[in-house]
């Protein structure tokens, strides 16, 4: 009695799974949890030893107990979270019209002429020019208050969306085209039916690309335009030499924007249902 060559026996499983190197037997969890108690003991340990003086690296455990304070004064609803819930709308503004600046660019750039030969230019132009160097601008221009923060987060956070609509928009399958074009579709809806639905995941590409950089331009603005957000807090603690608090900041941010990442890819998900978005792209 013979036995397919397509049909592994259990022992065989078995023994595949065994051979498998340790890191892809172990789960995720296991993984980036063990990984994260090593970094934070080597962390401890470097400045207790004094390889690093305390001065120039705040110890882990000192940086924990910083944090554990800003999300305590967080969940009270102290000066932190006024500091943190106008940094965060300041951030979902920008990423709110940078989203929608990106999308109308581009759409000119993939289907105009004039949209590649005079807009692209000058937006690849813009985005070139030292961002910092514009905050004060816009300070100038906008005063103190939120505006100038909300700018300074579009200014960054617009070119991936563009980009990437541009890409997506242009990078429609020739046969389909020759499709849409031989049961006579017109202009809008080649765009609609076929040139969008093939463009979304480009743009929710940019989308989430822009979410981490509308964060970092809100700052930005505020390191440069004063009045209230993290962006305050992180300076003025920086400026007492509160490095735990600094990093505290620090790690709390990446949590955030790592949260507003994976809140878009969420949506990408239910939006475009016809294919498995994720972090990291795998392979069948």
């Amino acid at each position: 009695m013979s036995t397919s060559p397509h049909t592994a026996s259990p022992s065989a499983i078995a023994l595949s799974e065994q051979r498998a190197p340790l890191l892809e037997r172990l789960p995720s969890s296991v993984l980036v949890g063990g990984s994260l108690i090593l970094l934070l003991t080597i962390w401890e340990m470097v400045v207790i030893v004094g390889w690093i003086p305390e001065l120039i690296l705040p110890r882990a455990s000192s940086t924990a107990v910083a944090l554990y304070n800003i999300i305590v004064d967080l969940l009270t609803g102290g000066n932190v979270w006024v500091s943190y819930r106008t940094t965060l709308i300041e951030a979902a503004l920008g990423l709110l019209f940078a989203g929608a600046i990106g999308f109308v660019f581009g759409a000119l750039i993939a289907e105009t002429t004039f949209g590649r030969r005079v807009i692209q230019p000058y937006m690849v132009a813009l985005y070139a020019a030292p961002k910092v160097a514009l905050a004060p601008v816009f300070v100038a221009w906008f005063g103190f208050g939120m505006t100038p923060k909300v700018v300074m987060a579009v200014t960054i956070a617009f070119f991936p969306v563009m980009v990437d609509t541009a890409a997506g928009l242009s990078g429609v399958d020739e046969d389909s085209d020759k499709l849409f074009a031989t049961i006579r579709a017109n202009r809008w809806q080649r765009f609609f039916k076929l040139k969008l639905p093939n463009a979304l995941p480009f743009i929710f590409a940019g989308l989430k690309t822009a979410a981490v950089l509308s964060l970092i331009g809100a700052l930005v603005g505020e390191f440069s335009g004063g009045g209230r957000g993290i962006g305050i807090l992180i300076q003025t603690a920086s400026l007492r030499f509160n490095l735990d608090v600094v990093f505290a900041h620090v790690i709390l941010l990446s949590v955030t924007a790592f949260a507003i990442y994976w809140v878009i890819d969420r949506i990408e998900h239910k939006v475009v249902f016809w294919r498995k978005a994720g972090f990291i792209p795998t392979q069948a």
